[in-house]
């Protein structure tokens, strides 16, 4: 059994900070940015020294993503083409930028990590489809995040459901690396090739 709730009625939702130019890398900047482009589908988020580094003063910002805060695009193509994941850093100082949702759960029986992978679901991904507006370049509203329906099973359940994401990537990291493995072999196999044909 589960029950459906509103997302406004177990979490805040946040937009990112809105750049009036393209974001540009300071040599000696006081704040990371979290872009679209540093989003990979429920891959959590532990080291931030990639993102770009900006000087902003920002005292108080609701776009400083906290541990544990989910982020979700706002802009997207359609089904598949949204990504979410959880913010898993202790560092400070971090901002979201405005093409990214900061998703801070509030009910204390419900794990981000299972609203972000029900997020990414084919199921995640069509509910938020129905959410998109313009022509263009479609973008999710906050206030129709905010009113999205996300089917909440028991906290048992929802740890069922982490675990057994969690098993899928370890199983997706081990296939990759035997593909790798083969591809190591047939590499070395030409190159042992070509030597012989010099020698």
């Amino acid at each position: 059994m589960f029950r459906k709730v509103k997302l406004q009625d177990i979490a805040e939702v946040y937009t990112g900070y809105t750049f009036r130019e393209a974001v540009l890398p300071a040599l000696n900047g006081n704040i990371s940015v979290l872009q679209a482009k540093d989003i990979i589908q429920n891959e959590s988020i532990l080291n931030t020294s990639g993102l770009t580094k900006v000087s902003l003063e920002l005292s108080r910002s609701n776009s400083y993503v906290l541990y544990n805060d989910i982020l979700l695009i706002s802009r997207a193509r359609g089904p598949g083409s949204f990504r979410s994941t959880i913010f898993e850093s202790k560092e400070k100082n971090v901002i979201a930028s405005s093409s990214i949702f900061i998703i801070r759960i509030t009910d204390k029986i419900i794990l981000p990590k299972y609203i972000s992978i029900y997020l990414n679901s084919s199921d995640g991904q069509n509910d938020l489809v129905q959410l998109l507006s313009g022509s263009y370049i479609k973008t999710v509203p906050r206030k129709n995040l905010e009113e999205l329906q996300i089917p909440i099973p028991s906290l048992q359940k929802q740890k069922i459901f982490i675990e057994l994401n969690e098993n899928i990537k370890q199983q997706e990291k081990i296939l990759e690396r035997k593909k790798e493995i083969k591809q190591n072999i047939i590499n070395t196999a030409f190159t042992n090739l070509v030597r012989e044909q010099k020698i």
